[in-house]
């Protein structure tokens, strides 16, 4: 008798609170359980506003923080670090056709306006700033490296394009660490052309 009375007084327990909760006004949203979450504030990206001390710091990433995507790369803009990448950086591309006829693809866009089409130093921009823009398999001018231009290194091709050298830009922002290396590659290719 005493498992009867338990059980229809949890009945009539659950039934008061479904009764006590029912809203039956159809356009009523209901209770809300957490009302903030449901009406936030709404803030501008640069705006003014009252949740941080100082908004503009308040946006400053955390120290260390990088970009999603970004890799960072461990060479400075220096000569030192210029030589050394030269060194120490080994192409992970294969030179292969497919890797091949993407750098081509890639240096056509970035590269060709300026170095020319074979990597002769012949590009559309005249230019008199752009006007000594060395061959490829130039085998005559002794480079900051103390080679030629055909000897270059992969890892010194690849800092050129990551920082720029002389009149040239860094493609470091235009370019994923991929695509440079196929760049590379395919520069390396252009090295062995006409001597």
């Amino acid at each position: 008798m005493k498992k009867q009375y338990n059980i229809s007084f949890i009945c009539l327990l659950i039934l008061a609170i479904s009764l006590c909760s029912c809203n039956n006004n159809p356009l009523s949203p209901g209770y809300e359980f957490m009302p903030n979450m449901y009406t936030s504030p709404s803030l501008e990206t640069y705006g003014q506003n009252n949740y941080f001390i100082d908004s503009l710091n308040a946006r400053i990433p955390v120290k260390g923080t990088i970009p999603r995507g970004y890799i960072p790369f461990e060479y400075g803009k220096s000569t030192e670090q210029y030589l050394l990448a030269g060194e120490n950086l080994k192409n992970p591309i294969e030179s292969n056709d497919k890797n091949l006829l993407k750098g081509q693809q890639l240096y056509g866009m970035f590269c060709a306006h300026c170095h020319g089409e074979n990597g002769d130093g012949k590009g559309s921009i005249t230019h008199p700033l752009y006007s000594a823009i060395p061959a490829y398999y130039d085998d005559v001018m002794i480079r900051r490296t103390g080679t030629t231009m055909s000897e270059l290194k992969a890892g010194n091709i690849y800092h050129a394009i990551y920082y720029g050298l002389n009149a040239m830009g860094p493609h470091n922002s235009q370019l994923n660490e991929n695509e440079r290396w196929l760049i590379t590659t395919y520069v390396q290719k252009l090295q062995l052309g006409e001597k």
